[in-house]
């Protein structure tokens, strides 16, 4: 289990994948399985779009891999027999984990450039970077609510126990410039909470931590925000690993978090002074990745320069 003081020895421990050049920027989006034994990738430009593995076996070679055109994000569902994938089109497709065959295909009716799974893996928060929020049903294959902003939206994130739904926005002002702002909603019927402005240009990336408490802002400024849930009135300051981090990822018990910011390169944060325990670069500046912490506690996942998967971890003493 990684600790603010064992996560200072982490170490690769294991790739996956062959190396993919790309004369393109490549992104990964991770996620794992409940049980710490399946992990995918998404890869927004270069190589396969969405691959996944059996961290049981013993090969470097994915599981399964498939073309999936303007492939945006994608989560292993409850059971972790089935995954979910959605495009920036707004289809959403099921796959069959152990076997790599599309199950489903359903359109949603909007374009997409952010989502989120909320934790029972029953709906699905869709964003659309030109103003657009939308809450899926994945059971009933159905819109719960849909809403239009103004402005420019970037990170989103849904609570733990599902009553909120937060979004990262850039408020267009006089000119060229921006403001940060915050959009806070009731997951469950689409009802505005709280809007709140910040000294910055954008919010970048929103996450809640796992107690539920506080949702976490990254902004423009390099700062984390701390907010108190529903006023978002700021609770306490950390500084980014960067000029600003695009994802944000807490360890199921909340005290560490990892920041991938706007460089090749992730960093594990201890939440209780905000200090930096880990970091890590490639220093390719055409790639980032999301990084996330095993659901076991135990391993940190981030995608590579050359489109591998690295799997960072604590070796044992010998």
């Amino acid at each position: 289990m990684l600790t603010s003081d064992t996560a200072r020895h982490l170490s690769l421990l294991r790739t996956l994948g062959e190396a993919e050049l790309s004369p393109y920027s490549r992104w990964q989006w991770l996620g794992w399985d409940a049980s710490s034994r399946y992990l995918l990738s998404v890869q927004k430009q270069g190589g396969m779009s969405l691959r996944w593995w059996d961290l049981h076996a013993e090969s470097h070679q994915p599981l399964a891999a498939h073309f999936v055109p303007g492939c945006v994000a994608a989560w292993f569902l409850p059971g972790s027999q089935t995954l979910l994938s959605v495009t920036v089109r707004g289809t959403l497709q099921t796959w069959s984990v152990p076997d790599g065959q599309r199950v489903s295909s359903v359109e949603t009716g909007g374009s997409v450039s952010h989502a989120c799974l909320s934790s029972d893996g029953t709906r699905l928060l869709l964003v659309a970077s030109v103003g657009r929020v939308m809450l899926w049903d994945l059971e009933r294959r159905w819109l719960v609510w849909r809403k239009e902003d103004p402005g420019q939206l970037h990170g989103c994130a849904l609570s733990p126990d599902g009553a909120f739904a937060a979004v990262g926005a850039a408020e267009d002002q006089e000119g060229a410039d921006t403001r940060a702002a915050l959009l806070l909603w009731d997951a469950r019927t689409g009802r505005r909470v709280t809007i709140r402005a910040f000294d910055a240009r954008r919010i970048w990336a929103v996450a809640f931590t796992p107690s539920g408490e506080h949702l976490v802002a990254a902004n423009s400024s390099g700062e984390l925000l701390f907010l108190t849930l529903p006023t978002l009135e700021t609770a306490r300051i950390l500084k980014a690993p960067a000029s600003m981090a695009l994802h944000l990822e807490f360890n199921p018990e909340g005290s560490l978090l990892a920041a991938s910011p706007d460089t090749s390169a992730f960093a594990v944060i201890d939440v209780r002074d905000g200090q930096r325990v880990f970091a890590y670069s490639d220093l390719d500046d055409q790639q980032g990745s999301t990084a996330n912490f095993s659901p076991d506690g135990r391993f940190v996942a981030w995608g590579m320069d050359d489109g591998k998967v690295g799997i960072w971890g604590v070796k044992p003493k010998s």
